[in-house]
């Protein structure tokens, strides 16, 4: 056995094969690396980071838009709910409909209570209201 192959681990290669190989395998490694950090960076944003970039008024009138959009009146309002993200307390003798909740901060650092009445018969939607409060 020729020093050659001794150093590949007994394959008959020439003398520096396997560092060309290894240093070719790097760059190839580092180059789908760098791809994917750079590639990677569009990220969609959250509905929270929209209705944060909106601000009090335009959160509210942008949440009622997508929920009658996606949920007309005579729906169920259970996929409602369930995807929602708000925080909902059911409906009371004294309510007849859902109040949901949520509070944020704006990018300027404003807090936001965003709320949406969702009024229901049985488990059907008959309307939505939204509304936003701003505190400094």
């Amino acid at each position: 056995m020729t020093e050659a192959e001794a150093s590949a681990g007994g394959l008959p290669v020439q003398r520096g094969t396997m560092l060309r190989a290894a240093l070719l395998g790097g760059a190839i490694l580092a180059v789908v690396a760098a791809g994917a950090w750079l590639g990677g960076r569009e990220e969609v944003a959250s509905p929270l980071e929209r209705f944060q970039r909106l601000g009090p008024a335009g959160a509210a009138a942008a949440l009622k838009a997508e929920l009658a959009q996606d949920f007309p009146p005579g729906t169920p309002v259970t996929p409602l709910l369930q995807g929602l993200g708000l925080a909902c307390n059911p409906p009371t003798p004294e309510r007849a409909g859902w109040d949901c909740a949520l509070a944020f901060r704006t990018e300027g650092q404003r807090s936001v209570l965003l709320r949406a009445s969702i009024a229901v018969a049985g488990d059907r939607i008959l309307g939505i209201e939204t509304a936003a409060d701003g505190r400094n």
